[in-house]
Parts: C-alpha cells; sequence; structure tokens
C-alpha cells in the first residue's frame, strides 16, 4: 500500500467519520480517478508523439490519442489532437504523491490551487510541464508541448465534503 493511500484510509476517513455524519462506511468521499490530458497545438505528428511519450513518462501509464473539433468563423473545421490517461486505485495515489510533494513545490510563485467550483470534480492546468523532473532532461523533445490539464473525481455529495476531502489529501486550497 502507498505512503498516501495508508493515510487516505488510516486518517482522513476517520477523521470524516468522526466529522459527519455518515452511516456506513461505503458512504465516504474517496477519490475515484485522475484523467490527465496534454494537448497539442495542431494535428502535428511530431507533437502527438511527443505528448503520447511525455505522459507515459509522467505517469508509467499508456496514453490514449483524443481527436477534437474545433469550429472556427468562415474558415472550416481545425481538428485539434490530445492525449488522455486515466488513473485509478494505486496509480492515482501514486500520482497525488508526486504532484503534491515533487511537482508543485517546483513551481515558481505558487500560490496553492482554487476552492473547487464542483461539488465532485476539480479541474486544474499546470502551464509549466517541466515540473515534473522526469522531463527536464528531454527539453528538447517536449518543448512545443502546452499545458497540463488535470481532473480529480471525488466521491462526494457537497462542496463542503470536497473541502473537507481535499483539505485533508493536503491539497493546496486557497479561498
Amino acid at each position: 500500500m502507498n505512503l498516501y493511500q495508508n493515510h487516505y484510509f488510516n486518517v482522513v476517513q476517520r477523521d470524516f467519520i468522526l466529522c459527519s455524519n455518515v452511516a456506513t462506511s461505503s458512504m465516504l468521499p474517496i477519490p475515484k480517478k485522475i484523467c490527465l490530458y496534454l494537448g497539442t497545438p495542431g494535428v502535428n505528428n511530431n507533437s502527438v508523439v511527443s505528448s503520447l511519450c511525455a505522459l507515459k513518462i509522467i505517469t508509467g501509464e499508456r496514453p490514449h490519442v483524443i481527436p477534437e473539433k474545433i469550429k472556427r468563423h468562415k474558415k472550416g473545421k481545425i481538428y485539434a489532437v490530445g492525449c488522455k490517461v486515466t488513473l485509478r486505485g494505486l496509480q492515482l495515489y501514486n500520482f497525488l504523491f508526486k504532484l503534491l510533494f515533487n511537482v508543485l513545490p517546483r513551481i515558481r510563485q505558487f500560490e496553492g490551487l482554487k476552492l473547487p467550483s464542483h461539488q465532485s470534480v476539480y479541474c486544474f492546468v499546470l502551464k509549466d510541464i517541466f515540473a515534473f523532473e522526469e522531463l527536464i532532461p528531454l527539453f528538447p523533445y517536449f518543448e512545443t508541448l502546452n499545458c497540463f490539464k488535470c481532473q480529480v473525481f471525488f466521491g462526494t455529495n457537497s462542496k463542503e465534503d470536497m473541502l473537507f476531502l481535499g483539505n485533508s489529501l493536503q491539497l493546496c486550497f486557497v479561498p
């Protein structure tokens, strides 16, 4: 069991039971999955391959290519390509630990994460993908990549539960 997963099951769940009226342990909120997206500015084969490789290096999981249609005025449709990885279970806790204790402290002028606006999904964007130290030696291959989007899906029913769970998991929410 991962250190961060151990923290969730031994500390966070017990705190949540003491602070709320939960009938059964199956009703406790839990991080369900994390979806990571890495977009490319256009349909260039080199940028698609570099975003696939970057997600593979960051997560250790196999990413999937996602085509998206973007409509423009009078010029027709332009296709943008992105890559996606979904993490569940042990990989989810490994990535959260890496994100909170290795990546976010490396970001210059980090002021915390904004409060969540949804009751069960938290989204944020990292503009500097080189906060992941695995990508620094490979800078020439990944310098054209855009921002790194992250969606964390929690099994919560209200914003208060999500704030409690996020603060218990040591996410850096600022008002």
